[in-house]
């Protein structure tokens, strides 16, 4: 039996993933998905101690989601993005893991990380990669001359022509894979411990309610009132779910659509 590995990140939904999609395209393959929390490297890039908590809160939501479906998903801690590599190289081994799926992020370190990934698995692990953060891969809107636009107004022409040209219509959850399998909770990360807060719930149908409720209350005015306090708290309130992956951006450009 060949086993498929997902390796979530700034992706934690399990609809319209298109890792999670791809690996689980095999009926016959068991999917495994992982989570790894680096505390060390998210000091390093300063996240807010509260989006630590939202992760944690969202990571819960989605071990059990998956697990319905026959999915198990593992949560690892360790330190920084060098020591997930070893990790993962590790896990890829004792799991007998034929092939690893995991959707892109375009940071500096987080790219290095993915390419030293993808050779320690040179040879042994088949890895698939997906642009799935952003509507469009980035460089992929270019002028004429093929190179990229210093002026927003025919940047945004461009882009919308070309987002018009695309398939950005959304993925469904993974159908159950056989019977629900039991997980261990991911625990506590070592990161200071704070209330994510009632504003924030967790979870993939919040993040839409809060979506909708944007979408309804908000966009018409966004050009004229996004400078405002008030106006920014609502945009605040959509803004964590997508910094995170809870919905994805396709989901979200398809709301305002309907």
């Amino acid at each position: 039996m060949t086993t498929h590995l997902v390796w979530l990140r700034n992706d934690l939904r399990i609809t319209d993933n298109k890792a999670l999609s791809a690996a689980c395209s095999d009926p016959q393959a068991k999917v495994l998905a992982v989570f790894i929390a680096t505390p060390a490297q998210w000091r390093q890039h300063h996240m807010a101690p509260r989006q630590a908590a939202f992760i944690h809160a969202n990571l819960l939501q989605v071990q059990a989601a998956l697990a319905a479906r026959g999915i198990e998903l593992i949560c690892h801690q360790g330190d920084d993005f060098a020591g997930s590599i070893n990790w993962l190289v590790e896990f890829c081994q004792r799991q007998q893991v034929t092939a690893l799926f995991y959707n892109r992020q375009y940071e500096i370190n987080e790219r290095q990380r993915d390419a030293r990934l993808e050779q320690a698995l040179t040879g042994q692990v088949s890895c698939h990669s997906f642009d799935d953060s952003l509507l469009l891969p980035p460089g992929s809107v270019q002028t004429g001359n093929g190179e990229m636009y210093k002026v927003y107004t025919p940047f945004r022409k461009a882009f919308l022509q070309r987002l018009t040209e695309s398939d950005v219509s959304s993925l469904p959850a993974p159908r159950p894979r056989g019977e629900a399998v039991g997980f261990t909770a991911a625990a506590a990360f070592d990161y200071p411990l704070v209330e994510v807060g009632e504003g924030y719930p967790a979870g993939e149908e919040a993040a839409l309610h809060r979506l909708r409720a944007f979408c309804r209350e908000q966009v018409q005015d966004y050009a004229t009132q996004r400078d405002f306090a008030r106006h920014c708290r609502h945009q605040q309130s959509v803004t964590p779910i997508w910094a995170i992956g809870v919905i994805s951006p396709r989901q979200s450009v398809n709301r305002p659509a309907r």
